[in-house]
């Protein structure tokens, strides 16, 4: 080998070497690559209403990822958002978790929209660290298609919030989190943030964030009347 093959042989072996820690960084779920972004269009998941997918960057709710809820008043007839989502998961044999709900949720409304019940499982960790625990457990177990949290009167800290993010993203699984509306004042890595008004007989959306698409929209959306709080919150 003479003194240019060896100096060249020399330069790819540092290459390679410098381009590990780079390598590692890139394969980490959390890290969003503009080269992947023609791959990932299209991949959301129909939320049922064909306005609001038009709205949604991957005309959909974001696939393994957090999608955030800001709620002023649980019972404003917010699972309507999300039934129709919830109804296919089960309808395609997905499991459907709900981790404190913050009512008994009403099977009759349940199963009219289509909610196959022996595929969903209700949870009542007790306290802020078990239920983060089994969130996030459940997230990444890739046997879950979509799991629904609220956050109790404890906000859960940054780091918290990135874990169940990345335990999404891991185990390929829809995650709607419905948090307080005071909540929107403070930064989020959640993929898409939705702020809930009741607004009549409407649902009103406002868009606060979402990855990759615009922001800022607002629309109404017709709510089930049945599925309108009318009975005390569990906790």
């Amino acid at each position: 080998m003479n003194s240019a093959e060896n100096f060249m042989q020399n330069k790819q072996l540092s290459n390679q070497t410098e381009n590990q820690p780079l390598q590692r960084l890139l394969t980490r779920p959390d890290i969003w690559q503009l080269a992947n972004r023609q791959q990932q269009r299209r991949t959301g998941i129909s939320s049922g209403y064909r306005g609001l997918d038009a709205l949604l960057a991957n005309h959909g709710w974001p696939r393994g990822a957090t999608t955030e809820f800001l709620v002023d008043k649980a019972g404003i007839g917010e699972m309507s958002l999300i039934l129709p989502t919830l109804a296919e998961m089960t309808r395609q044999g997905r499991m459907v978790i709900l981790v404190n709900p913050p009512h008994i949720p009403y099977a009759p409304a349940l199963v009219q929209a289509g909610v196959q019940l022996e595929k969903l499982l209700i949870l009542h960790p007790r306290g802020q660290r078990d239920q983060l625990w089994a969130a996030e457990q459940s997230l990444q177990s890739g046997a879950c298609g979509a799991l629904v949290n609220w956050q109790n009167s404890e906000t859960p800290a940054d780091k918290d919030l990135r874990r169940l993010q990345i335990a999404a993203r891991e185990g390929d699984c829809l995650h709607f989190h419905f948090r307080p509306g005071s909540s929107a004042l403070s930064p989020s890595p959640a993929t898409l943030r939705l702020q809930l008004k009741s607004d009549g007989e409407q649902l009103a959306l406002h868009l606060l964030k979402q990855l990759n698409g615009k922001s800022g929209q607002r629309i109404h959306l017709a709510r089930n009347p049945r599925l309108v709080r009318r009975d005390q919150p569990l906790h």
